[in-house]
């Protein structure tokens, strides 16, 4: 009862201070008509959320990832010929971090901010994304590309800062798994859909599910499925989530190489083949699943092995990787053209179109060409700093780790890492928002596992 009373006055004193510094700001933009009935509403709205809601922010971060799964969801209209279309995730996120800046301002302790050298790049090229405005023809491909450059920034950072215990961190782990078994349903059900038509595997790019491209989600599983594995070897054996978290890597594996595609499949090769040296006491499990996928593969699934042989075997003929010349060449075009800043955030898609005379256009394959199209010299600069200080905290994490439980989860991170920095050099990924998202998310969640002790 006590408590609870105390809970009670500790909100009225929050709404007390919320209204002293909020009421001066709304009297001053009511008297100068510049205010309208919905940001009012959404003041309101925000400070409930606060009032009721500041202790959950950590959840809001982790539903925001299998929130993914399901599309946008939300149609703003910003202009007569322009409806925004808004995931949940981004809804979560951008609440989340609002929700945490007025937690700075009016908790009833100062946070302690974290801020390492990621957080300052990323935020440098947020800044930079926004001054590239000045260079931009489309505004509504502005927007699109600017949002990666926010949405990576929060999504680091918050994760920084509220996903910061075991607890909270298992939970993390949780939802990626929730979002690699919904995922996976979605690409299966969808190859059913079409018929088991021969056109999932060559159309990858614009075959979408509500997450996006076939090609962006199987980028995400390859990413995830490393995560899954280390997660259900961490989890105790009494645990009666494992067979769940099992079969959610069966099935992002499977649906991996269900897509056919080379990036992911080889990046995924690489990171599984990592946790096999590492996880020595893991290796004889590792063959019988892998002898057991073969097997499956070729008296089953022989069709997709004998495909995806020839992809492999066909790397440098087959016409995915001719267009990926042309469009290398295009982006080289780009660069000469605009080498100190760039063509501005999210332009590369318009200039694109015109130039391989396309009714529409994809990112580039490659995230540091991306960076060097839409920021120039500098947006490659920064990327290359942000990898190079991947590295070097993946390096020195390495060499923390002991041969305690986290060892397994560290491994795992590690593996995830170096696909998506092999995958990113061949599909879109980092530059794809829910790519992004999930990715920086689970870059702050691994720079605060625990491996010391």
């Amino acid at each position: 009862m006590f408590q609870n009373n105390l809970k009670i006055e500790e909100r009225k004193d929050r709404a007390v201070r919320l209204i002293f510094l909020l009421a001066p700001v709304l009297f001053f933009l009511i008297l100068y008509n510049k205010v309208s009935l919905s940001l009012i509403i959404g003041v309101i709205v925000l400070c409930v959320l606060y009032l009721f809601f500041k202790n959950y922010l950590c959840a809001l971060l982790i539903i925001s990832i299998p929130s993914l799964t399901l599309g946008k969801i939300l149609n703003i209209s910003i202009t007569a010929n322009w409806v925004y279309e808004a995931r949940l995730a981004e809804i979560l996120i951008l609440i989340s971090a609002l929700l945490f800046i007025l937690d700075i301002l009016f908790g009833d302790v100062v946070k302690k901010i974290k801020i390492n050298f990621i957080v300052v790049l990323l935020y440098i090229y947020l800044l930079f994304s926004l001054y590239s405005y000045q260079e931009i023809v489309d505004f509504r491909y502005f927007i699109f590309g600017l949002k990666v450059a926010v949405y990576g920034f929060l999504a680091y950072f918050l994760a920084l800062n509220l996903i910061n215990s075991k607890k909270k961190i298992i939970a993390f782990l949780y939802g990626l798994s929730i979002t690699s078994f919904v995922l996976s349903l979605q690409i299966f059900f969808k190859f059913y859909e079409m018929g088991f038509s021969s056109a999932f595997f060559f159309e990858r790019s614009t075959i979408l599910i509500p997450i996006g491209p076939i090609a962006t989600s199987a980028a995400i599983l390859a990413f995830l499925t490393p995560l899954n594995l280390v997660f259900y070897y961490y989890l105790d054996k009494t645990n009666k989530s494992k067979p769940f978290i099992f079969v959610s890597f069966v099935l992002s594996f499977l649906a991996v190489f269900l897509t056919l595609g080379k990036g992911a499949i080889l990046s995924l090769f690489v990171g599984l083949f990592f946790i096999f040296v590492k996880l020595k006491n893991k290796r004889v499990a590792f063959m019988l699943f892998f002898l057991i996928f073969l097997s499956v593969a070729y008296f089953i699934f022989n069709s997709f092995l004998v495909g995806l042989i020839e992809r492999i075997t066909f790397i440098f003929a087959d016409r995915n990787t001719d267009f990926r010349i042309k469009e290398y060449t295009t982006g080289w075009r780009l660069i000469k053209d605009n080498f100190i800043f760039g063509v501005g955030t999210g332009q590369q898609l318009v200039y694109f179109k015109k130039l391989l005379n396309m009714e529409t256009s994809n990112l580039v394959n490659n995230f540091f060409l991306q960076a060097m199209i839409d920021l120039g010299i500098i947006g490659f600069s920064l990327i290359v700093l942000l990898i190079y200080s991947i590295i070097k905290k993946i390096k020195k994490i390495i060499k923390l780790i002991g041969k305690n439980k986290e060892f397994i989860l560290g491994v795992g991170f590690v593996a995830s890492m170096i696909i998506a920095l092999l995958n990113g050099l061949v599909e879109v990924t980092f530059y794809a928002l829910p790519y992004a998202i999930i990715f920086w998310l689970s870059l702050g969640v691994f720079e605060n596992i625990d491996f010391k002790n």
